[in-house]
């Protein structure tokens, strides 16, 4: 393949995956429909219903809820406990985006003059650190209505009772309170985490909260009780905070805030942690040499530069074992990519690479355990790449 066809190829995948040259996402009223149909089918428990729903709008590039979907799709029987509790709160938090109640609405205003950023996204910034500002934001709101105000109650109870028995049951989950946590070691897929106010350690199961975090900055979630080993995991993705943010809010808490003053308290929090958010892969520039081989033998410059991160990976593995829970979370964001996946079962599998695998499968969770482990077991065929 000539490097000429090979951009070409690239040039095409990327116009399937951005359809707008801005990189914003536009939904159409068929759009529309299709998320609240997914939304519907989940808070019944048809999963399969509300992926294929999902896969028809813009979501299918790569949003945490499309994927969140396909891993219990494609795990079936075999999701565990925790990742059902994760999911009910996500379904939770994306049901009480859309209610249409006026205290919903004062307190995603109120966390959003606290983080200082406007209610409403500028329709000229698309860049990642704006998006990923407004997650945390319409996160952290929805966890207001829905632990604080006990709207969880009322969605596991009255909307989705289905979710509620398949996360082991949610009676608790409410008097459930956001706490500060410092970050311990990791072992496997445990994660020791000490509460600041309470001085007590934890073990919760580790989803990637401590990878690429700074020494100074803390975790602010809500940690659930489930089924299995380790029998705790953060209700969602908890946020990055600094000492001085974790301070304020628990002396706020002693003091039983007005909710106004709660959520300007919270969104300054979240603003706290704005300087710790993690880019994610740049691809401006020109690529590395094996970026541009790889480009030049098929893959688009993501896939290029994702398949290089695991070739990196590899390497750091073999001199350090030490960071073998970092390196299972990012190989595994790597390999949820088909292409990328393919390209290593073209290259990076065999004997050599055996016991490396196993290692991340031993601390990954999931789809991206059973990943790696049939990444272990599979045998060397060629590592002439498909063109």
């Amino acid at each position: 393949m000539t490097k000429t066809r090979a951009h070409k190829r690239r040039d095409k995948r990327r116009a399937i995956r951005r359809p707008e040259a801005g990189g914003e996402i536009r939904f159409k009223p068929r759009d529309r429909e299709l998320v609240v149909e997914a939304m519907l089918a989940e808070q019944d428990g048809d999963i399969g219903h509300a992926l294929a729903c999902l896969v028809r709008t813009p979501h299918r590039f790569g949003s945490s809820w499309a994927n969140q979907l396909a891993e219990l799709v494609t795990l079936g029987d075999r999701a565990e406990g925790w990742q059902w509790a994760r999911f009910a709160v996500a379904a939770a938090q994306r049901w009480a985006g859309v209610i249409p109640s006026p205290l919903a609405a004062k307190v995603e205003r109120e966390v959003c003059a606290g983080a200082q950023v406007t209610l409403v996204p500028d329709v000229a910034d698309h860049s990642w650190h704006a998006a990923a500002e407004h997650i945390a934001i319409a996160r952290t709101a929805a966890n207001v209505l829905l632990f604080d105000e006990l709207m969880l109650e009322l969605f596991l109870v009255r909307v989705a009772p289905g979710l509620d028995h398949r996360g082991g049951g949610g009676r608790d989950w409410t008097s459930t309170s956001a706490r500060a946590y410092e970050v311990g070691d990791v072992t496997g897929v445990e994660l020791r985490v000490r509460d600041r106010e309470t001085e007590e350690w934890q073990v919760v199961r580790h989803l990637g909260e401590s990878v690429g975090l700074p020494p100074d900055a803390l975790l602010y979630g809500r940690i659930l009780r489930v089924p299995g080993v380790p029998a705790a995991v953060f209700a969602d993705p908890p946020i990055v905070i600094d000492v001085a943010a974790a301070e304020q809010l628990a002396q706020l808490a002693a003091t039983e805030p007005h909710l106004s003053e709660r959520c300007i308290a919270l969104g300054a929090a979240i603003r706290s942690g704005f300087r710790y958010l993690q880019a994610p892969p740049e691809c401006d520039g020109e690529p590395a040499a094996g970026v541009r081989m790889l480009m030049e033998q098929g893959l688009d410059r993501l896939e290029a530069e994702r398949f290089a991160e695991v070739q990196s990976l590899v390497a750091m593995y073999a001199v350090d074992q030490t960071s073998t829970p970092a390196y299972a979370f990012r190989a595994a964001e790597a390999l949820a990519h088909p292409p990328v996946e393919a390209e290593v079962r073209r290259r990076l599998v065999g004997p050599t690479y055996a016991v490396m695998w196993r290692a991340l499968a031993d601390a990954s969770n999931g789809l991206d355990r059973e990943r790696f482990l049939s990444l272990a077991a599979a045998e060397s065929v060629s590592a002439e790449p498909v063109r």
